[in-house]
């Protein structure tokens, strides 16, 4: 069974569309783009809400892990820069972000993709958290999200992809590697103490 990969802007089905095998016509009147067993629709504000605790922890934990941060300071950390970057919330302009469901709507995944370039010389796209849930994991839908951002933000007028990965994260680093992402810039560190 191959799953569908949709999104809510007509222009966007016609593009997704372009790259399928399978085009097929939609509830709402546009295209879905078949990939496997999974469809891309944007979040709702309740599910923003619900998933934005998660996404901090996630975070929290990354940068402990990484000995950026110590416990003590990581959730106030972590939460000055979630407000700086999303003062509006899911309505901060720039910030666009994803549930990836299944044809039976489990949600498998998530997608938080900033399109508003930080400098229009290079029109670069950010993609700040990309998330499959355990159950679904090595199944795929990574790769299938990585791709929906490539072309969301291709759509959006971008010219490059970027992203930042943890060193230790070695997952997702394979995912990105295996995906033709190539490392632009490298942060070592070493402790003295």
């Amino acid at each position: 069974m191959s799953p569908e990969l949709r999104a809510a802007d007509p222009e966007v089905n016609f593009r997704l569309t372009a790259h399928a095998s399978a085009r097929e016509s939609s509830n709402d009147g546009g295209y879905s783009y078949r990939v496997e067993d999974v469809r891309l629709d944007p979040m709702t504000v309740d599910e923003f809400e619900a998933r934005l605790p998660a996404l901090a922890n996630g975070y929290v934990a990354e940068q402990i892990r990484a000995g950026n941060w110590s416990s003590g300071d990581a959730e106030e950390l972590a939460n000055v820069q979630l407000h700086r970057l999303l003062p509006l919330g899911i309505a901060t302009p720039g910030m666009h972000w994803y549930v990836a469901r299944t044809l039976a709507d489990e949600v498998v995944g998530y997608l938080w993709l900033a399109t508003e370039p930080t400098d229009p010389i290079t029109a670069v796209a950010w993609i700040y958290a990309i998330e499959v849930e355990p159950r679904y994991r090595g199944r795929g839908i990574g790769h299938r999200l990585l791709y929906a951002a490539e072309l969301e933000a291709q759509r959006l007028g971008a010219r490059a992809i970027a992203l930042n990965v943890f060193g230790a994260n070695h997952v997702a680093r394979q995912l990105y590697d295996s995906s033709g992402y190539e490392v632009t810039s490298l942060q070592m560190r070493k402790s003295l103490g």
